[in-house]
Parts: C-alpha cells; structure tokens; sequence
C-alpha cells in the first residue's frame, strides 16, 4: 500500500512538473492522458491520486481560458481585417437634389408604419412613412459618395452602381475596384442603342440596370425597349429591371405615371421568350407579388432576383415573410443582395444585417446572397473572384 502510494504520488509530481513546463497544445494532451490514467485508477487511488493533481487544473483552466480568448480575438481581428467579399447588385450614384434636397427615411432596425393620409393634404414622404428616428441623408453629394464608398471599403463590397452616366463616371472613378458600372436604357437623358453599344464595348458599362419602365406607366415588354434588350443579348449584358414598390403614395407626389399594376412579373415572360439567352434580374423581387415572382422562377430558371431596398426599407418581419417564402420554393441559389442605398449612406449597414440577422437562413445561405450567387450570376472569372477574397 504504501508502494502503491508513492508511485500515485510519484506519477502526479511528473504530470505536475510536464504540465507547467508544457506550452497550451502540450497541455491539452498530458490531460487527456491524464483523464486515462484516472479512469483506469481504483476508487482510493483515484482519490489520493485527485488531491495530488487537484492544485493543477485550476492555473491549467485559467490557462487555456486565456489560450482561447487569444485565439478568438484573433480570429475576429482576421475576418474585420479581411471580411468575406459582398456584391452589392443595386447602389445608387445619386444627388441630394434627386431627392428633394434629401429627406429623412425609416429604416428596417426600428418599427415602421404606413399611416395613411387625407387626400385633401400634400402628401410627403415624412407623413406616409413613419419610425422613431429616420435615417438621415448625407449633408451633401461629396459627403454622399465619400461615405457610401467607405462602407464599401469597410465591409469589402464591391457595387453594380447605377445612375447617370456623368455619376456613375464620378464614382467609378473614385472607386474603381469597387464600383460596377451600370446605366439603364428608358431614363430621362439616356442615351439611344448604339451609344449603349459603344459604352459596353468601351467597357464604360458593365450592366443596363436599373431599367424602370414601371416608373414611365408601361410594361418592359412595350416595343419601345425591344432594340435595347435584343442588344443586351447580343452582348450578353446583364439586364436589371426594377418590380416592386416605389416611394409610399408615390404616384402623388414622386412618380406621377407609376403603377402598382406593373408590379407583376409575369409581363417578363414573352420578353424572356423572345429574347432566350438575356440575362435578367428582377430588382426587388416583384414584392409584393411574391407568388407570381416564384411561378416566373419556376418557369424561366435563367432568371434571377435582388432584395435591394426591401432589406432595409420595408419592415423587417414583411421582407424576412417574403424572403423566406422565396427561399422554401427552392430559389436560394437565384436570390442576389443588394443595398438600393440612395441618399441614405447608414442603410447599407441595415441592409447587411437584414440579412446576417435573418433566424431561417444558414451560414452558407447567406453566403449565397451576399456573394455566391451574384458572382455566378455576372460570371465573374476565377481570378476576379480570387481578388475579391484577397487571395
């Protein structure tokens, strides 16, 4: 017995002694050894054998407690540093003075309600629209730009950016490893086909988007849009056409010929049969008519979606209501991220986290929506995708 006793105590001084002269990946092993050891043991000498060791483990716990934290800060001080890339499928090169001078907006982190009006007052935004604390817009179209591109910048984001050709100039030429030039054909000011043809093969153009015939009263399959979509095909350029709602009460006071009727993307069908190699995306899904949205899906697989706008801009509990809908008909691989950000440079972050706070959607869904998808979509070759993940 009394053998017995010293080898116990014998064996716990050199386990002692290995232990505190070990780094924290040698320790983890002379445990395990030692849980072995332990539960071989008989009952006494497991107890001397206990009261031995006992004065190890807790400088070893606090050890390895320390091991971890270190481990986890720098962990996330690598993904902050170097975070996944995002494709931003819709960002607005705007001015304020599109924008009435710029007007505060409810965003989706915060209740929002439509609270009706009387027809017999001007309607305004400020009154249709109503949260607690509305974004602000930027001070000015210098400070718009600035901070637009340094939440790009901050989040690795890299924008299909839309808007005037002299804008979209102006920001591509700010950032231009970041921003994906894109004009739509049908605005006021936009130039006839062959210009178009001349900026995409200049390479000033990367997309036609966002194409609005919504805002103009009419369907995209008018004939107005048919030479513009037969040379979007022949130059296989991604076409980005806007379905969904526009401002709340907007034919009143912002967009006099939108219709909600246009809404419905079931107009796209005989333009997507017409024209079978177009690659299209629908900007904003077609909500409220999601239904309609998954039978056009269902029937044209070529065809794709962004969730601009509604992911930041529509209360929280209706877009992530729609999104899932979209999601269990099966389309997750065809739904596509985007901000939408206007004037409004904070609703690129509340746009991100619609999505990162999203309870039925997986680590690799999300990954899907905010890149993987869009990347496949834009057929981005493997060594963009490479310079995107800073490979």
């Amino acid at each position: 017995m009394r053998q017995a006793r010293s080898l116990d105590r014998t064996y716990a001084t050199n386990v002692l002694d290995e232990v505190t002269s070990a780094n924290t990946a040698r320790q983890m092993a002379i445990l395990l050894r030692l849980g072995v050891s332990m539960r071989f043991a008989s009952g006494a000498r497991l107890g001397r054998f206990a009261t031995l060791v006992r004065r190890a483990w807790r400088p070893l716990i606090a050890l390895l407690g320390i091991a971890w934290l270190a481990s986890g800060c720098q962990a996330r001080q690598r993904s902050s540093s170097n975070p996944p890339p995002i494709i931003d499928m819709n960002l607005k090169a705007h001015s304020l003075s599109q924008y009435g001078g710029g007007m505060p907006n409810c965003a989706s982190n915060q209740e929002i309600l439509y609270s009706g009006a009387d027809p017999r007052s001007p309607m305004i935004l400020a009154q249709l629209k109503n949260c607690a604390s509305p974004l602000a817009p930027a001070t000015s179209d210098d400070a718009l730009m600035r901070e637009s591109l340094s939440a790009l910048e901050r989040h690795n984001i890299f924008a299909v950016t839309t808007g005037s050709l002299a804008q979209v100039r102006a920001w591509h030429a700010a950032a231009p490893d970041r921003i994906i030039p894109a004009h739509a054909f049908g605005d006021p000011g936009s130039p006839g086909v062959e210009e178009f043809r001349r900026l995409v093969t200049s390479r000033e153009l990367a997309l036609f988007a966002e194409v609005s015939p919504q805002y103009e009263g009419v369907s995209l399959d008018d004939s107005r849009w048919e030479s513009y979509l037969a040379l979007a095909e022949e130059l296989d350029v991604p076409v980005g056409v806007h379905l969904g709602e526009g401002p709340p009460g907007g034919p009143y006071w912002a967009a006099p010929r939108y219709r909600a009727r246009l809404t419905s993307p079931l107009q796209l069908e005989e333009v997507l049969i017409r024209h079978r190699r177009l690659r299209l995306y629908v900007i904003h899904y077609g909500s409220p008519l999601v239904d309609e949205m998954i039978a056009l899906l269902f029937s044209h697989p070529q065809v794709y979606v962004d969730i601009s706008g509604n992911d930041w801009a529509q209360p929280r509990a209706h877009f992530h209501g729609q999104l899932r809908r979209l999601v269990d008909a099966g389309f997750i691989k065809r739904i596509m991220w985007g901000s939408d950000q206007m004037v409004w440079p904070q609703a690129i972050e509340v746009a991100l986290e619609a999505i990162q706070m999203a309870p039925f959607l997986n680590d690799e869904q999300k990954r899907d929506i905010f890149y993987n998808n869009a990347a496949r979509f834009l057929r981005l070759s493997p060594e963009e995708i490479a310079k995107h993940h800073r490979r």
